[in-house]
């Protein structure tokens, strides 16, 4: 019995074994052909770097291609007491605190300023919320916002005219 066991055996670790060493060489093979060595490390720095060039690269791509179009940035402003921001059509505005009123010069539907996290429009004498993102789509109604206490804080994109 201990006769045939031994060959069963044998059979077994050279199956195991012979897919390994084949991996094995494949990948020493890749790692040739495209001039790595197969101890190659990677550093977080090197990840980053190749982020940035990568998405740069696609950026161009789709652009030259008129896929995409870089639209204006968001920034942080601040505004004080009695300023009023007029928004122009296509206008962002997130609310990030201090006091302000919605002032438009319509109150028909589709006319005020769009709360996009409530999903509905806001008129004349309306306060902002906190933390939501207003949106001015373009319309007759002239669009703006108030500064009704101290100093309030915005991101914005797009454009705007301080008053």
């Amino acid at each position: 019995m201990k006769k045939h066991l031994i060959p069963l055996i044998i059979v077994a670790l050279i199956l195991t074994v012979l897919p390994l060493c084949a991996m094995n060489s494949s990948a020493e093979s890749a790692a040739d052909e495209n001039n790595i060595p197969d101890d190659t490390l990677i550093n977080y720095g090197y990840l980053q770097k190749f982020k940035e060039e990568l998405k740069q690269e696609l950026i161009e791509e789709l652009t030259a291609q008129g896929g995409i179009t870089i639209a204006t940035v968001y920034e942080d402003v601040s505004f004080k007491e009695g300023q009023i921001i007029i928004l122009a059509p296509d206008c962002e505005i997130i609310y990030r605190g201090g006091g302000a009123v919605v002032i438009t010069s319509s109150n028909s539907q589709n006319e005020g300023i769009t709360d996009m996290a409530e999903g509905r429009e806001l008129f004349s004498g309306e306060p902002l919320e906190y933390g939501h993102i207003y949106f001015a789509s373009e319309s007759e109604s002239h669009k703006a916002i108030l500064i009704t206490g101290g100093t309030a804080y915005f991101t914005v994109r797009g454009d705007y005219e301080i008053a």
